[in-house]
């Protein structure tokens, strides 16, 4: 992303003007960000940004679907036709204004990363398949973790897009990883495996670190002291997740070697996507799965987490 001026250039600035032009800025990010939708197809802006806010907010404006709420006393997602639509229903209605507010303003912050992120990554389209299948399994999926966890102990109902936003944030933490690894070092190299004898291993990061945050992030929400008491810590979960994370991390050393940053020689305003990107998948982690708010439902995030990982997970796969 280099320019007139380029510090990388032989004709670059003097060298303290180079460490001011080599400095993260937000008016940097913002021009990255620009660039990246301005060499992206409106209508994928458009399906991005505008139906799902639409569309949570005409049904908030509906008469009649508080009665949408699924009640934790339903004896599962397919005790009945009325139980199946209130399962699917209730990610789409809110409680007060202020919850629907919370959730627009997450969603909006999840997909202004997400979104060039994946265009980085080369996964716009993967990005709009990937939320109609959040749109359309989640919400399903959700009420049952929900119903298992808590059914029966109280008939409180529920309701909110946050287990949506929980898979959004899970796409984020994948795309991020598939982003990077697409980044080349400054001799050009991407980090494609270990390489042999004594030669110097390759920059870059293998996407499929990617399962290593995941099942990380995991084990945090399941040790950590949780918010709400009704989803207290579990040592042995969290233990567990730890070790399969463990495990991926020891395989895919053997397998690809370690991520290797140094080197990658990114241009300011992409090493600060980057930096945010990271920073709103990590607050996302502890503000959905860790410190909640009283009344949150952590069993609908963890839910949508798992779906939300899982899905872009297989674009990895397939990309070997």
């Amino acid at each position: 992303m280099g320019g007139e001026g380029d510090p990388r250039d032989g004709d670059g600035p003097p060298s303290g003007d180079r460490a001011d032009a080599d400095t993260p800025t937000l008016r940097g990010l913002l021009a990255s960000v620009r660039a990246a939708v301005r060499s992206s197809p409106p209508r994928d802006l458009f399906l991005i940004a505008v139906p799902i806010p639409a569309l949570l907010v005409a049904v908030s404006l509906t008469p009649g679907t508080d009665a949408w709420h699924l009640s934790l006393a339903t004896g599962g997602v397919f005790e009945s036709r009325w139980a199946l639509w209130t399962a699917f229903a209730s990610s789409f209605v809110h409680a007060t204004p202020a919850h629907l507010l919370d959730n627009l303003v997450n969603y909006w912050l999840l997909v202004a990363v997400a979104y060039p992120l994946s265009v980085v990554a080369g996964w716009r389209d993967r990005l709009l398949g990937a939320t109609a299948i959040y749109l359309a399994v989640v919400p399903l999926a959700s009420a049952w973790a929900t119903i298992v966890a808590l059914g029966g102990l109280t008939n409180a109902p529920t309701a909110g897009f946050s287990d949506v936003n929980s898979a959004l944030l899970g796409y984020l933490v994948v795309v991020w990883f598939a982003a990077l690894a697409t980044e080349a070092g400054a001799d050009g190299e991407r980090g494609e495996g270990r390489n042999d004898g004594d030669a110097e291993p390759t920059v870059g990061v293998d996407a499929r670190w990617s399962v290593v945050a995941a099942l990380g992030s995991l084990a945090l929400a399941y040790l950590a002291p949780s918010g709400v008491g009704y989803f207290p810590s579990l040592p042995a979960v969290g233990s567990l997740f730890a070790l399969c994370a463990a495990l991926v991390a020891v395989g895919l050393y053997a397998g690809v070697g370690s991520p290797r940053v140094v080197g990658l020689d990114l241009a300011p305003e992409r090493e600060l996507l980057y930096v945010t990107g990271a920073s709103v998948a990590v607050a996302g982690v502890i503000g959905s799965l860790v410190v909640v708010p009283f009344g949150s439902n952590v069993f609908a995030h963890l839910a949508g987490y798992v779906v939300g990982v899982a899905v872009p997970l297989v674009g990895v796969v397939l990309d070997g």
